[in-house]
């Protein structure tokens, strides 16, 4: 059974680490850089598989936006996301595309220093995201979705 094949919730995993990054000052200093890490993901049936992933995250100098690619893949499932993200200083707000789907979707939220609530959107989709870094070495990203086989994920990355 291929547990991963909802488009929607890749995006909205992509989508959530992309709001994820920036090496210099501003909102996003904590989630910038080069991420790599593992995890899990669990279908409506209680089914689950093993998940490797891979985030790029680049801030803007302004420190106020940031450009977020991943790359997530297990044994019947790939995602290749790639993000624009926003800030005030604490709305988040953006856009992405899901290259392997053909997709595009929206993301809204909130960001402190070592947090992201977001919530990302496409037709027929929605996801509620929670990215937290940790000492600034871990990354860890919770997504739980609604409108798709696929209904939760859990990633912990480090630099």
């Amino acid at each position: 059974m291929r547990l991963l094949s909802s488009k929607s919730v890749c995006l909205g995993l992509a989508a959530a680490l992309s709001a994820t990054g920036a090496l210099g000052a501003g909102p996003f200093a904590d989630f910038g850089g080069t991420w790599k890490g593992a995890g899990r993901v669990s279908d409506v049936h209680g089914k689950s598989e093993a998940l490797t992933c891979k985030s790029n995250n680049s801030p803007q100098p302004d420190g106020i936006a940031m450009t977020l690619t991943l790359v997530c893949a297990s044994d019947s499932y790939r995602v290749d996301f790639r993000a624009e993200l926003y800030t005030d200083g604490q709305a988040l707000r953006g856009t992405w595309t899901e290259t392997t789907r053909d997709a595009t979707g929206n993301i809204d939220g909130a960001i402190r220093p070592d947090l992201i609530n977001a919530i990302t959107t496409a037709p027929g989709f929605t996801a509620n995201i929670a990215i937290r870094v940790t000492g600034g070495k871990r990354l860890d990203v919770t997504l739980n979705a609604k409108g798709t086989n696929v209904n939760h994920v859990e990633v912990a990355m480090k630099r």
